[in-house]
């Protein structure tokens, strides 16, 4: 078993859902072998590997379902709920921004793949009008849309404050959240 200064870190900075000991065994032997560490003189590179490996897993495999968002969340008769208590870690399955028309998103996602086969790197604001020239225009932002999961429930889920994290276009999917408020409006 991995040392438990490696499962109290764990359950102090993310204690829903639970790590799945399976996953967790196997990830402590592969950091200590591939990076040749010593647990007792490389605990937090073995804790911050271990960190890494977790927030880089699908959480579908990493954690054990049923101990994350809670049951009621799920229950399609809850219009609406909030998620409150210990911070949960939940990736994010999808994200759009339903405040901004569908057009306008489409033309920004046009215009961002023509400038970036164009070798343009540089994001920023920029203008649309002007083909061919300038930075990547940044998405429009209003709501966000996501679906987020603890690796065993997915909820639907929109802001209900603006998340700055979050960017439309530069935040990947599988990104990881955690909070035990997360200024999400659950909706079903």
């Amino acid at each position: 078993m991995p040392p438990p200064e490696i499962t109290n870190w764990l359950r102090q900075h993310y204690p829903k859902p639970t790590v799945d000991p399976e996953w967790l065994q196997a990830c402590y032997d592969w950091v200590v072998g591939e990076n040749q560490l010593n647990p007792a003189t490389d605990m937090q590179r073995i804790i911050q590997d271990i960190e890494t490996q977790l927030l880089e897993s699908d959480l579908h495999d990493s954690m054990v379902h049923g101990t994350g968002i809670p049951a009621y969340m799920s229950n399609s008769n809850t219009p609406h709920s909030k998620l409150t208590g210990p911070p949960i870690l939940v990736q994010i399955e999808s994200i759009t921004d339903v405040g901004v028309s569908a057009y306008t998103l489409n033309k920004t996602r046009i215009i961002r793949e023509e400038r970036k086969e164009a070798g343009e790197d540089e994001e920023g604001e920029a203008d649309d009008e002007v083909e061919g020239e300038g930075p990547i225009p940044n998405y429009a932002r209003s709501m966000l849309k996501l679906e987020i999961s603890d690796g065993a429930t997915t909820l639907k889920a929109a802001e209900y404050r603006p998340i700055p994290e979050l960017v439309l276009g530069g935040t990947p999917l599988g990104c990881k959240v955690s909070g035990s408020s997360f200024n999400l409006y659950m909706c079903f």
